[in-house]
Order: C-alpha cells, then sequence, then structure tokens
C-alpha cells in the first residue's frame, strides 16, 4: 500500500514518505500511525499489557520518534525500531509502576487469533481451516508462536528478532526451526501449508 504525503499527489513510495519523517511533516507521522497502529497495539496485548498502557505507551513512542525525527535516516527498519520501542516502553512502564503487577514477557503465553483472509476459499470452509490452523498454533509454546510471528509474517530478520526478544541469534533460528518441526509433525493436510504462511494473518 502507498501512501500520500502531499494534497495534490494520490501516492507516494516508502522513500517520499521516509523523506517526510526526516522532515518532521506531520502528515507523514499520522500515515506512520495509521499504517503501524494496529500491530503495535496487537502485540502489546500478546505481551500482556492493559490497553490503557499499550495506548499510552504507543503515543510516547510516537511523540518521541517526531521530536526526534531528524535522527530517522539512522534507522534501518522502522517497524523493527516501533516494535522494540513500544516493548521497551511497556517494560520500563511495568518496571515503575507500584499498582500494575510485573510482566514477565519471557514466560507469555501468547495468544494468536487467526484470520483467514483468502476470500476465494467458501466461507464456511475459512471457519474449518481457521479452526486447524489455530490449534496447529496452538500447540506451539508463547515463545514459538512470537517468533514464527516476527519471522514469518512480520518478515523481521533473524538479527532483529533475537534483539526483540531478548535472545541469541542462534537461539532464534533454533526456536523457529523446533517450531516448524512440531508443525510439520502435526501431520499438517497440504492445503494448509500455504494457507498459513500466504493467506492467513496471525494477529498476537
Amino acid at each position: 500500500m502507498e501512501y500520500t504525503l502531499k494534497s495534490n499527489s494520490l501516492f507516494i513510495d516508502k522513500t517520499g514518505l521516509l523523506n517526510g519523517l526526516q522532515r518532521g511533516e506531520e502528515l507523514a507521522f499520522a500515515l506512520l500511525y495509521n499504517q503501524y497502529a494496529d500491530l503495535l497495539y496487537s502485540y502489546g496485548t500478546g505481551l500482556g499489557f492493559a490497553k490503557e498502557d499499550i495506548e499510552d505507551s504507543m503515543q510516547e513512542v510516537f511523540c518521541n520518534l517526531y521530536l526526534n525525527h531528524s535522527k530517522i535516516n539512522e534507522i534501518n527498519n522502522l517497524k523493527f525500531y516501533l516494535l522494540r520501542a513500544l516493548k521497551n516502553r511497556l517494560l520500563n512502564a511495568s518496571h515503575a509502576s507500584k499498582t500494575q503487577s510485573f510482566i514477565d514477557v519471557e514466560n507469555v503465553d501468547f495468544y494468536t487469533d487467526v484470520t483467514i483472509l483468502d476470500d476465494l476459499i467458501d466461507a464456511e470452509d475459512r471457519v474449518v481451516i481457521q479452526k486447524k490452523i489455530q490449534s496447529y498454533l496452538d500447540a506451539l509454546t508463547g515463545r514459538q508462536r512470537e517468533a514464527i510471528y516476527l519471522r514469518y509474517i512480520e518478515d523481521l530478520d533473524y538479527e532483529e528478532i533475537a534483539e526483540l526478544m531478548n535472545m541469541t541469534v542462534p537461539s532464534v533460528r533454533n526456536l523457529v526451526f523446533k517450531a516448524i518441526k512440531q508443525l510439520r509433525n502435526s501431520s499438517i493436510p497440504s492445503l494448509i501449508w500455504p494457507i498459513l504462511f500466504s493467506f492467513v494473518k496471525i494477529r498476537l
């Protein structure tokens, strides 16, 4: 999907968006927020944080990015940057809060809400496939689901996932390998595999 930065232009590429962000254009930041808000909220929910805390942290993340917009050219991957910034902000707030229970993100049982997006599949069949995929994912550990989500749905590289999950790169590779192996050993029908990694949106 393309994003517009100028009223007289319908579309603009990612380079144009980055240029707008670096110049501190409010519209560019509004478009960035619209692009990543749902992803960040879902990720925060998956980590076990409350709605209000997630929304407050998201606001702080985008405000800080706006205030430091001149340094945006130093960011290699905006999606990874935002996910990491949100997670760090949530953890810092959790540690500092006297009322909120401490959340151990390394032991959070990530919940995945599977939604089939392929309109070519009959509605009744989508429900059946959806339930099957959900059951396969539910058999994985929370950490495995998080790693699978970040690698195959959000397309982060192993180095980024390792930093986000506070693991080493070899450990992340091993975690993903074991998750895929477990899925393969689950006798998943051949029809499910392409849907699992192509037509399915997995929300944390």
